[in-house]
């Protein structure tokens, strides 16, 4: 039998996980056999884990931590450690094991660039690579990270504020075709989805990338 597994996302205002999250989790449970938690960041790490079915999971079980991060911003840098910290603490002596975040799969860049090349190769018709909207990033690592995805999945990376204001720019002048770096419904996303489309976990190909890796965890 495959571990327990733990989905670290990013919650929406109040902890709200989008429904596109839990169905993932649902279809990993049922794939794995096993049971597969989610927990947003914007919530504190209760005392005890529970599974899906709001039953205790036993604290000396496995645990499989996967943290769904696409940027590898404060969340990755300063809440996971803090995170893991946590799960030690209120399981102490149990086994955990941390997955890399997503966006540092070699899987899912690989689907990126698939999904690049289907929005538009350099031509006549878009004479420049799509647009890969993301969170705005601070720091060194933040600039390695994302010369790397662009030069591996062949979009432009383009810093994307959610604030009403830049949302209202962006829709007007937006003209390139767009992707919008987000697993699940954000503010980008629900504000401009007549521009840039669904998010992530809404298309086909990158909820079978992240079911694939993750079903094949131990």
């Amino acid at each position: 039998m495959a571990t327990a597994m733990l989905l670290l996302v990013h919650g929406r205002s109040g902890g709200v996980v989008p429904d596109e999250l839990w169905h993932l989790a649902q279809q990993l449970a049922e794939r794995r056999q096993a049971p597969v938690l989610v927990h947003p960041l914007t919530a504190g790490m209760p005392n005890q884990l529970r599974d899906g079915a709001g039953m205790p999971l036993d604290a000396a079980l496995p645990l499989t931590l996967a943290p769904l991060m696409l940027l590898p911003g404060a969340h990755v840098r300063s809440d996971l450690p803090r995170i893991v910290e946590q799960l030690r603490a209120i399981r102490p002596g149990a086994q955990l094991r941390r997955l890399p975040f997503v966006g540092a799969w070699p899987q899912w860049i690989a689907a990126l660039r698939e999904e690049g090349q289907e929005l538009g190769l350099p031509g006549e018709v878009s004479p420049e690579p799509p647009l890969l909207l993301h969170h705005p990033l601070e720091g060194p690592l933040a600039r390695r990270y994302l010369g790397t995805l662009t030069a591996r999945s062949g979009f432009r990376c383009r810093a994307t504020p959610y604030s009403a204001e830049h949302l209202a720019e962006l829709r007007l002048t937006l003209h390139a075709p767009a992707l919008p770096l987000a697993l699940a419904a954000n503010r980008l996303t629900d504000e401009l989805m007549a521009v840039v489309g669904a998010p992530l976990l809404q298309r086909p190909r990158f909820r079978d990338c992240l079911l694939q890796v993750l079903e094949a965890q131990p």
